[in-house]
């Protein structure tokens, strides 16, 4: 997960707030406020920014630095999730529950963002983890529910109350469906509550002594009442995160949840009245829901109201991102492992219609993945060595799956090692060289000189919170002829950066001169009469690989 950490510019827009405002942090002393752009931030709760502070004081201050957090507990929750796998269902779920989570899409990839969302699912996770602990050992060990409560506050104390809801009504939910009525009392709610207090309140009070009607008024408005009442049409958006950005892990998992909930029972009889089949299916899916709540099946219920605590609770807040559902890959990891230990244990569920049709759709994944970027190894120009392994590693994944399949061998280990390494290359390898990083060069020439002045950047989008982030510095964004000619009116030493075009077009005759050159990918329109000719492989590789240049300019 940490592979080429620091390559990657930031390219998703949180990851500015956290780097910069705890680099902030760190020079100016005040460990209390986070500060972004020289603006007060009270968006989150302070523990991440001390997590990514700590962890530039000990490694340095870089992108890689700001990221090790969450790839600290990336990690972390791939042991969790063996622990909890083994408790559940044996060590064969656990381990293959392990090679399962670091090779899904949401985990690895956000385990790369310095964001909160890998604090919040380890934290969730762990919460789960000890609330499990507290259970099997039929609620007598006080231990287990204090650190079920430390875990809830440390995660609030990330990112707010998901870190609370989210387990809470994981826990909460399994009790009553359980039937478990003296819940209140084997939770030792009335002591949970102090421990939530004794973590949340300290840094909540401060902030109000210091910040008094501005940081209540932020709170209540902005993260209480405009997340819960705005005008975002409520839909299905959760559904579809936990299908397409679990794959090709979600084919196995609906095929267990299906075959679960009894539904593949429609088409197991033949030779039926239509109307007696449909009874038949929705007395089987009755007697399967039933099942579920049965005492050997308790782990499964567990799982699938975890899951379905997530998708429920986001899905009512219509608040539509991604990563929100990054708490329930575990879950998902565990009961899709269980899917593959099953198997083992009897390999003629191996031959059902549902496992094959998942088994041939990965195989069809890796193989056309393999095919794309062989193509694209050819097209671009100036690939590096690293980037040729791609297509030979996906290529070698769809025939070890392919040999498995045919062998009954464990499918898990093939697609989970191809997976994590393919996604370790993407990450890696292929945007670093795919998406060019002139901001490098540029900020390494501002630090060299320790300049302090001020410094902008024209109609160049994510570049400014790049050139922000890698110099630590503020940086202005213009956005039109106007503001840059404001701009340039000044004085003192100033540094801009520019498109050579838009300089050419509109600056041209303006006195500054050019510090350092680089190149940007240049985004080219295609003309509806022009697709053919991109059949031309040599053709296609100059449209992909188009730049223009970009000045990094000063006026002394």
């Amino acid at each position: 997960m940490s592979y080429k950490l620091g390559e990657v510019p930031p390219y998703h827009a949180d990851e500015n707030f956290y780097v910069e405002s705890s680099l902030s942090m760190l020079e100016s002393g005040d460990y209390i406020t986070p500060v972004y752009h020289e603006k007060k931030r009270f968006a989150k709760p302070i523990l991440y920014y001390w997590m990514v502070v700590s962890s530039y004081e000990i490694f340095g201050i870089s992108l890689a630095s700001a990221r090790l957090p969450s790839v600290l507990f990336g990690v972390l929750s791939i042991g969790l999730v063996f622990l909890l796998g083994c408790r559940f269902f044996g060590s064969r779920v656990g381990l293959f529950s392990a090679f399962i989570l670091p090779s899904i899409y949401l985990h690895f990839q956000i385990s790369r963002w310095s964001t909160t969302d890998m604090a919040l699912s380890f934290f969730v996770l762990i919460a789960l983890y000890f609330f499990v602990l507290l259970f099997q050992t039929n609620f007598q060990k006080n231990i287990y529910a204090y650190l079920f409560y430390l875990s809830l506050g440390l995660g609030f104390m990330v990112k707010g109350p998901p870190a609370i809801l989210i387990p809470g009504l994981t826990a909460l939910g399994f009790l009553i469906a359980t039937k478990r009525k003296s819940w209140f009392v084997d939770l030792r709610v009335g002591k949970g509550l102090i421990i939530l207090l004794i973590i949340i309140v300290p840094w909540f009070a401060a902030m109000l002594g210091v910040h008094g009607e501005e940081f209540k008024n932020h709170i209540v408005g902005n993260e209480i009442k405009n997340r819960l009442v705005h005008d975002t049409p409520f839909s299905f958006y959760y559904i579809g995160v936990l299908f397409r950005y679990q794959l090709p892990w979600s084919l196995f998992f609906l095929f267990a949840a299906l075959k679960q909930f009894g539904f593949l029972g429609f088409f197991s009889k033949k030779g039926i009245k239509l109307g007696e089949r449909l009874k038949d299916f929705l007395g089987n899916i009755n007697r399967h829901i039933k099942l579920l709540f049965k005492e050997d099946n308790e782990p499964v219920l567990f799982c699938y109201i975890w899951i379905f605590v997530c998708l429920i609770l986001f899905t009512l807040l219509r608040v539509e991102h991604s990563r929100y559902m990054l708490p329930s890959c575990a879950a998902v990891a565990i009961l899709t492992g269980r899917l593959f230990a099953g198997i083992e244990k009897n390999s003629a569920e191996s031959s059902e219609f549902g496992f094959k049709v998942s088994t041939v759709i990965t195989f069809i994944i890796l193989l056309v993945s393999s095919l794309l970027t062989g193509i694209g190894v050819f097209i671009f120009d100036s690939i590096p060595a690293e980037l040729f392994i791609l297509p030979v590693l996906l290529f070698s994944g769809a025939l070890a799956l392919a040999f498995c399949s045919r062998s009954d061998l464990p499918l898990v280990f093939p697609i989970a090692l191809v997976l994590t390494l393919t996604m370790a290359s993407l990450s890696g390898d292929v945007l670093p060289h795919v998406s060019r990083y002139p901001m490098k060069k540029f900020a390494s020439h501002i630090n060299q000189g320790k300049f302090k002045g001020p410094i902008a950047i024209y109609k160049l989008g994510s570049h400014r919170a790049r050139l922000g982030i890698l110099t630590g510095r503020m940086v202005v964004k213009l956005n039109s002829p106007e503001e840059v000619e404001e701009f340039l009116t000044t004085k003192q030493k100033i540094y801009l950066v520019i498109k050579e075009s838009d300089w050419e077009k509109d600056f041209s005759k303006r006195d500054m001169k050019i510090i350092k050159k680089d190149q940007i990918g240049s985004k080219t329109r295609i003309k509806s009469r022009e697709i053919k000719d991109l059949l031309d492989v040599e053709k296609l590789g100059k449209v992909l690989s188009s730049t223009e240049n970009i000045y990094f300019m000063s006026n002394k």
